[in-house]
């Protein structure tokens, strides 16, 4: 996307840069958090993106369809690989600057995994997982494209968008009630079935609504924003949280809390109506900012490149703790460990990442152009010179792209068959996944049975104590770890977060076995943080790993607001701790050392 050209479209313009802001913010863990409370980010960003997709696409009955398909693939899909390949080569840099000589190398068989990914979450891996939207937008667009053409005799918008917002619908039905791995490569399709709906609103916005909507008087305007918090407000009534509004990660059809399959449509629907009868409202005092132009014209590179800016940000705090002075509350190994370590000296700092996820993108985007200007200028005075020399660059651009494409799929099919033909496919890609994972412990063992880590919620049930124990995760050496409960998950944890008195974390052998390979008799659990529903909290520890039966090791801790006070075991006031009824998701992450084997 040209960073030069001015919009003329100031409203959508508006719309787009506070869309990919809320992006950044949100992936901070809501520095600004703006109107949160009410509508929370993850309750219709990503649709609103689709809606504009939708309001500016004029694919009818004369659209060719080839040359649509290579526009589309020109648009997102190039720039797609050219983000990905640039965040990874910039992130080999970070992790040599992060772990030096303790830098894991890139595994065999980490193509055919990063592949893999693409075909089914959208993104290579953590460091641009916000790129995910892309394959899905792509492919949203070429079915729709596609259903156009072929029912142009029949279509018509509000019929199609009923039957689009079925399917949506049952998309939520079917994460809601399937087993993740079931729906792994079905994820491209059923992401497109989630998004189409909003596809259509687009569309209707543009040719039925847009008009009646603009004309509505300023007060009217601001009455229907009102309105709109209202009802988010009164239907936190009849949700079990208040959270339940959003759809955390649509990515891989994760995080649908609501009980109502019909909650993201809702929720998505109230929030681009308001976002977009706010922006009319200010199109016209910010609609000149060439700032807020600039930043709606290259959305697609702060989207494929904030998490990264997050990085060399910390990266930047790292090497000051390390050579000049020591930043209090800044984590070095907590950094090490994952590309999502946020400095923890108080909100505020986050502030900085907003700014670096925003502007550092922006100002990479400035040095591109600048650095690209001459070859463009080339290719265009080539392309001018003589209608005949552009068909013939065009033939050649588009014959490697299909060979580039030919060649990934070629590769990617048979090292899937190789794989599968050894036995080792699950393998290789555990490796790969154990390398690279946002838990990275730096260890990876084939053949060592593991210690394992559970999360044990201690909770009042009739008067007296009962214990509730997460799922565990697997334990093979020293490294950061993470458990995630969710009340959803069945009836006992639903009683352990409205009765939640105190927690631990258990480390156990497999079965208590002497002859077992991994030795935890001197393993200490440190570093504990814990987060509800994305909000960190105070975590006051009892200060040392014990053993309660011979071969466990055990700490246990509890949690409290950051308003309560609260700050450690001197002023810890157990009336004042945190009230973990009626939330969604606790997460709590920890280190453990002192790991060896037999």
């Amino acid at each position: 996307m040209s960073a030069q050209r001015t919009k003329s479209n100031k409203k959508f313009m508006i719309l787009s840069a506070i869309g990919i802001f809320m992006v950044v913010d949100s992936h901070t863990f809501t520095c600004f958090n703006i109107l949160g409370n009410f509508m929370p980010y993850n309750s219709f960003f990503m649709p609103m993106f689709v809606f504009i997709s939708g309001y500016f696409n004029k694919v009818d009955s004369s659209t060719k369809l080839w040359p649509y398909f290579i526009k589309k693939v020109r648009s997102l899909l190039v720039p797609y690989t050219g983000i990905s390949l640039a965040v990874f080569g910039i992130q080999q840099l970070i992790n040599w600057i992060k772990l030096g000589d303790e830098m894991t190398p890139v595994p065999q068989g980490y193509f055919a995994y990063v592949l893999d990914r693409v075909v089914t979450v959208g993104s290579f891996g953590a460091i641009a997982e916000a790129t995910w939207f892309v394959i899905s937008l792509f492919v949203t667009l070429m079915v729709y494209a596609i259903l156009k053409k072929l029912l142009h005799g029949i279509w018509n918008s509000y019929v199609m968008l009923a039957l689009f917002t079925a399917a949506h619908i049952f998309v939520v039905y079917l994460a809601k009630n399937t087993d993740p791995q079931y729906l792994t490569y079905l994820l491209v399709p059923l992401k497109c079935l989630f998004l189409m709906p909003f596809l259509e609103m687009g569309v209707i916005y543009r040719n039925h609504i847009e008009k009646k909507h603009e004309s509505l008087p300023a007060g009217f305007k601001i009455g229907l924003m009102f309105a709109l918090l209202v009802v988010n407000a009164v239907r936190t009534l009849y949700l079990p949280n208040a959270y339940d509004l959003a759809f955390d990660r649509i990515n891989d059809l994760s995080g649908f809390y609501s009980p109502y399959y019909v909650t993201p449509l809702i929720s998505s629907i109230v929030g681009i109506l308001f976002w977009l009868t706010f922006v009319d409202l200010i199109a016209k005092p910010v609609g000149e900012s060439r700032f807020v132009n600039y930043m709606s014209c290259n959305t697609f590179w702060i989207m494929g490149f904030h998490i990264l800016f997050f990085n060399i940000v910390n990266c930047i705090l790292m090497l000051i703790s390390r050579h000049i002075a020591a930043l209090p509350c800044f984590d070095i190994e907590s950094f090490m460990e994952s590309e999502w370590y946020f400095w923890e000296i108080g909100n505020n700092a986050k502030i900085l990442y907003v700014l670096a996820g925003v502007l550092g993108p922006l100002l990479f985007k400035w040095i591109f152009d600048k650095i690209s200007s001459p070859v463009r200028n080339k290719y265009n005075g080539i392309k001018s010179a003589s209608e005949k020399n552009a068909k013939i660059l065009s033939g050649v651009m588009y014959a490697l792209l299909v060979v580039i494409f030919a060649g990934l799929v070629i590769i990617f099919v048979g090292s899937r068959l190789e794989s599968a033909s050894d036995g080792n496919d699950t393998e290789v890609t555990e490796d790969i996944e154990e390398t690279f994972s946002d838990d990275e412990t730096g260890y990876v063992q084939d053949q060592v049975v593991p210690a394992y880590a559970f999360l044990d919620i201690v909770y009042e049930e009739g008067g007296s104590n009962a214990d509730y124990y997460s799922v565990p995760v697997e334990v093979y050496g020293d490294g950061t770890y993470t458990i995630t409960v969710k009340r959803s998950e069945d009836a006992s944890a639903e009683l352990a977060f409205a009765g939640l008195s105190y927690m631990g974390i258990k480390l156990i052998r497999e079965l208590n076995d002497d002859t077992a390979d991994i030795d935890i008799s001197n393993a200490e659990i440190t570093n504990i943080t814990v987060s509800c529903d994305g909000m960190p909290l105070v975590v006051i520890d009892n200060g040392e790993t014990i053993s309660i039966n011979e071969g466990d090791r055990y700490v246990y801790f509890d949690c409290y607001d950051k308003d309560s006070g609260v700050t450690s075991t001197e002023n810890a006031d157990e009336s004042k701790a945190f009230k973990f009824d009626g939330k969604n998701e606790i997460e709590v992450t920890f280190m453990i050392s002192g790991i060896s084997t037999r």
